[in-house]
């Protein structure tokens, strides 16, 4: 029931008023429908090559796919948001992965600059901040690392994610 409640939340999050006016179309992976399970890959490769951001829905099992295609966006240099289950479980997830797995910030490859994930549990957050994307009214807290002289992290400052980082 999972993509049931996927499909619900993309159409809360997008018939958002704050969206309307960017005529956004949403691509849902699991209403895709492929005759072979290469093409179905292929197909979601290339939508998120083609996307301007990504919304990953954080489970409490991940997928091979939708872990790769969060891993994609980041080092394609989109922006990405993680929205993670409210519940008990999803908060400990949304911890882990705004504090602590290294890999909710990779390098986009044609730049070298660390891109990182935004993550929330909460579905107006994720409406606001791709207001904010697509409004180009992005905003951010830099800060250095605790015990270092020279370690900057750069926060969205909604969801107080680290989306950039400078190391020492």
């Amino acid at each position: 029931a999972d993509f049931r409640e996927m499909a619900k939340t993309c159409e809360v999050i997008f018939n958002n008023d704050k969206l309307k006016k960017y005529n956004l179309r949403f691509f849902d992976p699991t209403l895709s429908a492929a005759n072979y399970h290469e093409d179905k890959g292929i197909i979601e490769c290339l939508m998120v090559k083609t996307c301007k951001a990504l919304l990953y829905f954080a489970q409490h099992k991940e997928s091979l796919g939708k872990v790769s295609e969060l891993a994609m966006a980041l080092s394609l240099g989109k922006p990405a948001i993680v929205l993670c289950p409210k519940d008990e479980r999803g908060t400990e997830i949304f911890e882990f992965y705004r504090e602590r797995h290294p890999l909710l910030r990779l390098i986009e490859f044609n730049t070298g600059i660390v891109n990182g994930a935004m993550i929330t549990q909460d579905v107006d957050v994720v409406s606001q901040v791709f207001e904010r994307i697509f409004s180009n009214s992005m905003e951010y807290d830099l800060v250095r690392k605790r015990e270092t002289t020279a370690y900057y992290l750069l926060k969205e400052r909604i969801t107080q994610s680290t989306v950039r980082i400078i190391t020492d």
